[in-house]
């Protein structure tokens, strides 16, 4: 049996390369996520078995409110970052070594926290807790 060795026409190649590229910039957005994820009002926690991507949670604080926080990266890269209502960054790093800290809520708004990993594992964990 003679097997056909035609090559395909330009237009079905172009289509294929065009849907491959599609899905290579869908799978490309998604982030994964294996592990322990909690985020409710007074807290955030993350115990990261593996993770990949983004992911924010937005905490509604008081002045005078106080997070601690439980930072630390066991492998692969991951940063977070806390902002206050007026976009003011109030904590940005890397925990590369094990840190423990408190973050001081200056007023009252929305405080967001966004956490981005690549082929990362670790522990966030943030509490909040009154002075």
């Amino acid at each position: 049996m003679k097997k056909n060795n035609r090559p395909l026409p330009d237009g079905i190649s172009l289509l294929c390369l065009a849907a491959a590229a599609v899905v290579l910039l869908l799978c490309r957005g998604q982030s994964e996520f294996t592990g322990s994820r909690i985020k409710n009002p007074d807290a955030y926690l993350l115990d990261i078995e593996e993770m990949n991507g983004t992911d924010q949670h937005t905490l509604e604080l008081r002045k005078g409110d106080v997070l601690q926080v439980r930072f630390e990266t066991a492998g692969g890269a991951l940063s977070m970052e806390i902002r206050g209502p007026d976009g003011t960054v109030l904590y940005q790093g890397n925990g590369k070594e094990p840190t423990d800290f408190t973050v001081n809520v200056p007023e009252n708004g929305l405080y967001t926290v966004t956490v981005e990993a690549r082929r990362a594992n670790g522990t966030i964990h943030i509490r909040r807790t009154q002075k």
